[in-house]
This record gives structure tokens, sequence and C-alpha cells, in this order.
């Protein structure tokens, strides 16, 4: 129940929630007649869309948490005792699509055989299960990912597959299970830059030593120019991955994860 809870409360903490939520309250004190305040919400709401959406400020919350840990090439990457490679960017072959198909984030499925090739550790782990009601598939994220990985010849006996969690808690929980049952502890984690400081922290509360292996970088240096004023969905996309990051973090603290 938490899991859903936690799915459907996420919007809400978005800076197109808050925006919404301050709308509402806007409008409410206004009937209540409190004009002045019911106004200052609705005003406030507009603002911080307007802020939040711009790629100035989005692309600073997000590089905020992508530069935490630095990338490191497949070659200079130390070594490990296997390859963690957390889902969650995979859609099932649910009809009209015919196959499993991929976002941005598939940037992680690639790194993580770059380093399998480069002999970085024998083992790959996808981790990643599924919520039904949610994907409307019964296919784990786990099992995505290792049909996606024996399409670019991967061999079978080097996958593991951690089909249990819901979330990146429970990645680390029943991955480092896996882990311990192989007596296995060092791992090459790989996931999003952004997604990166929340994933270490929670494997390494689960006693693994952990090297990250950060990609799917969204934010790049660029000159400043009055366009990255404008607001724009991608910088607003930027923002919202921000705040679920620092609050799934801020969560996590609380709830003695990490």
């Amino acid at each position: 129940m938490s899991i859903l809870a936690g799915k459907l409360l996420t919007p809400l903490i978005s800076p197109l929630g808050l925006s919404l939520l301050l709308w509402l309250a806007g409008s409410l004190l206004s009937w209540w007649g409190q004009r002045a305040w019911g106004r200052g919400c609705r005003v406030t709401g507009c603002l911080l869309l307007v802020v939040l959406g711009s790629p100035l400020v989005g692309e600073h919350l997000l590089h905020s948490l992508e530069a935490e840990y630095p990338l490191t090439t497949v070659t200079d990457s130390p070594s490990a005792e296997a390859i963690v490679v957390l889902g969650g960017f995979t859609r099932p072959p649910i009809p009209p699509r015919l196959i499993t198909e991929v976002d941005e984030g598939f940037d992680r499925l690639l790194h993580g055989m770059r380093l399998w090739r480069a002999g970085k550790a024998p083992l790959l782990v996808f981790a990643g299960g599924t919520i039904p009601y949610l994907t409307g598939s019964q296919m784990t994220e786990a099992a995505s990912l290792c049909s996606l990985a024996l399409e670019y010849g991967v061999d079978r006996q080097a996958i593991l597959l951690e089909e249990a969690s819901r979330n990146t808690y429970e990645n680390a929980v029943f991955t480092s299970e896996l882990l311990r049952q192989r007596g296995l502890h060092r791992i090459l984690l790989v996931t999003s830059a952004s997604h990166m400081p929340r994933s270490v922290a929670v494997f390494r509360k689960q006693g693994l030593e952990v090297i990250p292996s950060p990609t799917d970088v969204q934010v790049v240096p660029r000159s400043f120019t009055p366009l990255l004023l404008l607001p724009s969905m991608e910088a607003l996309a930027y923002s919202t991955t921000a705040f679920k990051e620092w609050v799934g973090m801020w969560t996590y603290w609380l709830r003695g994860w990490t």
C-alpha cells in the first residue's frame, strides 16, 4: 500500500503538482472571501511554473544531482564482482507495441553491457520488478532488460535477475540478498546520474561495497543566453526529476533506508 501511495503522491510534490495545489488553495480562499490571499496563491502557482520551467533553473537543479559522482570511462572504470543495472526505462510489449520499448534511460543498459564486455565484472545483475496494476503487464523490468541484453549478444549465463523490487529501496534489499547468497559484495552500480546519489546511499546501507558508475547525463554546460529564461517543457521535466530525487532522499532518510 505504501508503494502505491508513494506513486500517487509523487506527482503532487512535483512543480506542476505544487502549482496545481496553489491554484486550488487560491480558488478556495477566494470562495471563502479571502480574495487577496487567493489571488496571491494563484500568482505564486504561476510564478512557480515559470521559474522552475526555465532552463536556467531546471538545468541547475538537475546538474546539482548529476555532478555528485563524476563519470568514468569504461576503460578507466575499476573492476568489481558484479555490475548492477537499475531498471525503470522500459515499456512492456502491450499492443499496439510489438516488442519492449525504451526511453532515454536505455543508456543504463548500454553502459552496463559495455562494462561487462570490457571485463570489469563477470556478472550482470538486472534489478526491477513490476506493479501490474500500474504497468498493465506481468513482465518485470529485469526480464525486459534481460531480453534486450540477449539481443545484444550478452551470455545468458552471465545474467542474474532481481524481479521482486518495486522501488529503489527494494532494488537494494533484494539485489544484496542475491549477491550475498553468491558471496559477492563489491559492485559497479549503474543508473542515471541524477538517480545515483539516492541509489548509492541505499545500496551502501545494505552493506555492499558500491562503486558508482553513472550514465544518462541530461545536462551539459552552456553559455548564458536570454533563451535560458524562457520556460520549456524540457526544463520543467528537469526540475521535476530533481524534486523527485530530493523528496526520495528525504523520505528514505526518514525511514532509515539510507
